[in-house]
């Protein structure tokens, strides 16, 4: 895995990271916005070639996507207890897309 594998999966933990403490602080615009982050830097993940890293790289790796994965649990399950709010959110974020386009802003 080159570096810039690794930066990609580094950026996606530390978006996570941001998705969870805004959660935390119940800022649902600011987590959604980061969700939005969250999406795309997914997209694009590199495909990780385990064989080809070190024993080091790889503890650095697992370390890093169990950290990712707890967090995201953890998120998961504030976003269920906010389910309502989140989409209300959702709805005008949407409905705010479509009044931007169709007035051209």
């Amino acid at each position: 895995m080159v570096a810039s594998d690794f930066a990609a999966y580094t950026a996606l933990s530390a978006c996570v990271t941001k998705m969870l403490s805004a959660a935390q602080a119940q800022d649902w615009d600011n987590m959604l916005l980061q969700a939005q982050l969250f999406a795309e830097l997914s997209a694009n993940l590199p495909m990780i070639q385990w064989g080809a890293l070190t024993g080091l790289e790889q503890q650095q790796l697992a370390e890093l996507l169990q950290k990712c994965n707890q967090d995201v649990q953890e998120l998961e399950q504030k976003a269920v207890t906010q389910r309502g709010e989140l989409a209300t959110l959702l709805q005008n974020m949407h409905n705010t897309g479509k009044l931007q386009r169709a007035y051209d802003v």
